[in-house]
This record gives structure tokens, sequence and C-alpha cells, in this order.
């Protein structure tokens, strides 16, 4: 073969792997902090003002039932974020380090042509996000002393970031660009104009909100015992405040989009890391399975998925990188334990039988069929819901005739969960009191 067949050869391979490349829509990837389903007006609050939020809702594909597995830190986000950038279930991620850290998202990312920047919050294990990302803008830390540097807030630090990235950037290749916002994570610092917007006294708390004692089994609980409602409504007011401010970031982040031309051909995400409990059962905090500290919200907007469709399956809020992978056309690797949602958004099937839940060894729950059961191994008590009927939990069916079945049921299926998660907490004592 002479030199100009090989040139020709070369000059032909590099058009068809620019143009798969500029073919790929670009990934905008907005992860919130401890926002839970009541924070987005498009899951059902209309108190909440997210209009940014709840437009990418309208446009794309809404996850109202989205789970975070669970943790091993009182720092929630950092097992939450560990399973999402390398997509292992909750017990393999604790094991995970920077010398044994799987292939991350970004890093796949960048192998299959995408220019990968983030800004924001960092708060997971394994490598750094210089060893991951191609570039970086401000990297903030997993707990803020103040949201104010040097008289800029961090939200609108991040926002802005995101913001310049789109309006500067001049490559072919595709982007993925993490936007990682601290908010509304503590401390809940933001402009008075935001808390305006929610005055405490029209602030209204869901049904499982009791003032009296704090729920003896969560060891990590944030608040005065006993709890009080008013503390727990200006917590939802800050929260508020803190969620709007975002989303205006939100708002001017898609508008460059927008302007770029590039909205239409990005594949857009909305997450939070998990969600937040102001006083659901007895629960000033995140760490507990009850439904507003273990659900987020979870949106996915893509060229060539209907818009406006929202699902109640019961998911992983991390099963959004393989179907990030499912979207691109990406070989999903073995190494995934999560798995892709896009059977879901097809209508084609559901993912799994069950959802397993768990925190420490002092916290265990599934769900199967909106039938819940939560376990606290260390004191023996247990508690059964029927979310159909009881969305916050409130009232506990264990003692209830006929239940027997159900307990059984969701038994077996935790036990399972067990081998397939390398849960080693020893359920014994519940497993013979329940099975036999």
């Amino acid at each position: 073969m002479n030199n100009l067949k090989i040139a020709c050869m070369l000059i032909a391979f590099g058009w068809v792997f620019t143009s798969t490349l500029s073919a790929q829509p670009n990934i905008l990837f907005i992860e919130s902090d401890d926002q839970s389903n009541q924070a987005v007006g498009a899951f059902g609050n209309p108190f909440m003002k997210t209009p940014h939020i709840d437009k990418l809702a309208d446009e794309g594909v809404s996850f109202t039932s989205a789970y975070n597995m669970g943790c091993w830190s009182p720092a929630v986000c950092v097992p939450s974020r560990t399973m999402l950038f390398y997509g292992k279930y909750l017990w393999q991620s604790q094991k995970i380090n920077k010398k044994n850290a799987p292939k991350s998202l970004p890093e796949l990312l960048k192998e299959n042509g995408f220019s990968t920047y983030m800004t924001g919050k960092w708060h997971a294990w394994g490598k750094s996000p210089e060893d991951i990302f191609d570039s970086l803008g401000s990297i903030q830390p997993g707990q803020l002393k103040t949201y104010y540097q040097e008289d800029k807030h961090v939200t609108d630090i991040t926002g802005d970031e995101a913001v310049n990235f789109i309006q500067n950037y001049d490559s072919e290749a595709p982007f993925f660009l993490y936007v990682a916002f601290n908010a509304p994570h503590v401390p809940r610092q933001t402009s008075q104009k935001y808390y305006d917007m929610y005055p405490t006294d029209e602030v209204k708390l869901p049904p499982s909100v009791k003032e009296g004692p704090l729920n003896p089994n969560i060891k990590y609980n944030y608040s005065p015992d006993p709890l009080k409602s008013s503390t727990m409504k200006s917590r939802v007011q800050q929260n508020n405040a803190m969620v709007t401010h975002m989303d205006d970031n939100i708002g001017n982040i898609i508008q460059a989009l927008k302007d770029k031309g590039e909205y239409d051909n990005t594949i857009i995400v909305f997450m939070s890391d998990h969600g937040i409990s102001f006083g659901e059962n007895g629960v000033a905090g995140k760490v507990c399975l009850y439904e507003p500290s273990v659900t987020a919200p979870l949106i996915i907007k893509a060229p060539g998925l209907t818009s406006g469709q929202s699902f109640a399956t019961r998911v992983y809020l991390q099963d959004v990188y393989p179907t990030l992978l499912d979207l691109l056309d990406i070989d999903i690797p073995d190494h995934l334990d999560f798995k892709s949602l896009t059977p879901v958004i097809h209508k084609t099937s559901t993912l799994r039988p069950s959802i397993y839940l768990a925190m420490f060894d002092d916290q265990r729950a599934i769900i199967k069929e909106n039938k819940k059961l939560i376990l606290y191994p260390k004191s023996g008590d247990m508690e059964l819901y029927d979310l159909t009927r009881d969305p916050w939990e409130t009232h506990n069916l264990k003692d209830e005739k006929g239940v027997d079945s159900d307990v059984k049921d969701l038994m077996k299926q935790l036990q399972s969960w067990q081998t397939w998660t390398n849960d080693s907490l020893d359920l014994s004592n519940a497993y013979n009191r329940y099975l036999r």
C-alpha cells in the first residue's frame, strides 16, 4: 500500500472519528446537596419556587421515587457521590480508595471523546477531581464554614463558572459539565430576598412532624430534644430559600446553553445526592431511612426522550451513571452494579424486585410493591408501612392482623440483598424471629 493510500485512510478515519464525536450530545450534570423531593415544585409542592427545575421536569423525564442506597458516614453525601461516580453498590463503594478505584463516569466519558469539567462541591472517596476531570473550576469542600467568599456567594460562584465554561467552550468534542452546588446544605445562608419568599408563618409541615421526643432509633439527630415545630419551620424556610437561589443559577446555566445554540443538543441531569428530614418521624437530619431523607429528585432531559414523563417506579439515584452510557450508546462496563433506567423510560420493564436501604449497622430497610419494612437491629424495633396509603409513614402496621406474610416476604428480600451487596451485618435474630 503506497503512502498516498495510507494518508487518505488516516484522513478518512479521522473524519469519521471527529464526526462521531460531534454527533454525540453534550452532558450538563447538576447535583445539589441535601435536597428532598419536597423542595421541588414539580414534585408536588406548590409552595416551592423552582421554575427552572420545574421546566426541566416538564421537558424531561422525572423519577419521583429515586433512592440513595444508604451510608457508612454521617456525611451521607460521601457514600452517595462515591456510588454515583464509580457505579458500585454501598458496601463495595465503602472499600474504594485512590489506588483501587474503578473507572469513574468522567474518565469513561473522556475515553469516549468528551471534554470534562467540574465546578463546585467534591465529597467522594477514590480519586481526586484533578485525577478524573480534564479541567476544574473552584472546588468547594463538603462542609462550608460560610457561603460567602470574598463577598460572593458560593452558589453564585459555582453557577457563574458553569456559565463561563459554556460561553467560552470552543472545542468540536462534546463536553461533560458537572455542576455540584453545595446548596441547600448548611450553613443555610442566602440573600434576604430569598428568605422573604417563604415566610415562616406560611410554612406547612407534613403530617409526620410531631412535637415531642426525637426518634430514639436515629443516632444522628441534629436538633434539641424535644423537637419543636417552630424550629423545623425555620429550617424549612432557610432550606427553600437556598433552593430558590440555586434555581436562579440553574436558569442562568440553561440560558447560556440556549445562547450557545447547544440546549437541544445537551443531555441535562438534575439530581440531589439525598434528601433531608425536618422533623418527619422525629428526625432532624438525613441519617435515617424515612422517605424524606432517603429519596431525592432525579430528572433527565435528553434528545429523543418523550418529554413530561413522570415515573413513580422505585429506582436508585446512582442508576443515572449507566443510563447516561445507554443514552450515548456507550458500552456499560461489567463492574457497574447500578442499572440503566432506559427500560423504565421506555416502559419495557422494571429494574429490580425490591429496593434495599442501609445505614451503618443500625438501620436496614426493604421496599417491595409499596410495602416498606424498616429494621433497627440494635434495638430490635421493626416498622412496617404501606406507602400507597401512608406515604408519610405515620402508621406502623407491624402489629396489625394479616401482615405476617408481608413481613416474611420482605425479610426474604432483605436476606437476598445482603448477599447481592456483600452486607455482612448479622441479622440472624431478626430472621429467626420473622422467618420461622
